[in-house]
């Protein structure tokens, strides 16, 4: 049975949890994820690509499946989250520093809250600075929606002082989701910031922003094949919210 071996640990920007082996159906999510075998191996799906290795990334809106038997590491992050800027400028996932990414894991790894440790890891990953981080209007639209998610693409492109089409070319560009799938992510963000243990979808829905709980249940499922919580088997799971700096790294505007 799958046993969680951390809390499942949130910020503004994506969340990480710990899992003695996870087996999921292929998906495709606006977060892009970073994967790593505690031990042993991996086996991906990505599109058409099988890779078997102990570490892999995987950008926004790939289609992916993961099995592992053996514990892991599952971390997904926002397209605009800096960690994620860092990660995907190293030249392949062989030159990531798997003993590091490994020793520092398996400090989170004994079931109790650790959110001084998880935080001091994200901190990690996003450094050193990206030699190329997103543009400043992007990242400031993102920030805008963090806060609130009604404002619509008009309004932040007028923000941006950009047309609406040119706004939308230009978000799509510099992160590789559309402005829609990345306000809908915002929303299942939102639904794992909230979720607690005996929680009904319903009541999550709900307090989400969800249209109803089937709207709800077919997002989580195309997006993450499921609530982390799933793999919990019935156990409960605590969420530990992080307390981590914005992102404010960005190219200068154009």
């Amino acid at each position: 049975m799958t046993s969680l071996l951390s809390p499942l640990y949130i910020w503004q920007g994506g969340w990480l949890v710990l899992l003695s082996g996870m087996e999921n159906q292929p998906h495709q999510h606006v977060a892009a994820s970073l994967l790593v075998s505690l031990e042993g191996m991996l086996r991906v799906e990505l599109g058409e690509q099988s890779l078997r290795q102990p570490l892999v990334r995987v950008a926004p809106e790939v289609s992916q499946s993961l099995h592992s038997d053996g514990p892991l590491a599952v971390m997904h992050l926002d397209p605009d989250e800096p960690a994620w800027w860092c990660l995907r400028e190293a030249e392949s996932d062989a030159h990531l520093p798997l003993k590091a990414l490994r020793e520092n894991l398996l400090a989170l790894a004994d079931g109790d809250a650790r959110a001084d440790l998880a935080a001091e890891f994200v901190e990690q990953l996003r450094q050193p600075a990206p030699l190329n981080p997103p543009d400043a209007r992007v990242i400031r639209a993102c920030q805008q929606l963090r806060h609130d998610n009604s404002l619509d693409l008009e309004t932040l492109a007028a923000g941006a002082n950009l047309s609406a089409s040119r706004f939308r070319r230009l978000f799509s560009e510099q992160l590789g989701v559309t402005f829609k799938r990345f306000v809908l992510h915002l929303k299942c963000q939102r639904a794992l910031s909230l979720w607690e243990s005996g929680m009904s979808l319903t009541e999550l829905a709900v307090a989400a922003g969800f249209y109803d709980q089937p709207h709800l249940n077919r997002t989580l499922r195309a997006m993450f094949d499921a609530l982390p919580s799933r793999y919990a088997r019935g156990q409960s799971v605590q969420v530990v919210p992080l307390s981590l700096p914005a992102n404010t790294r960005t190219t200068s505007q154009e």
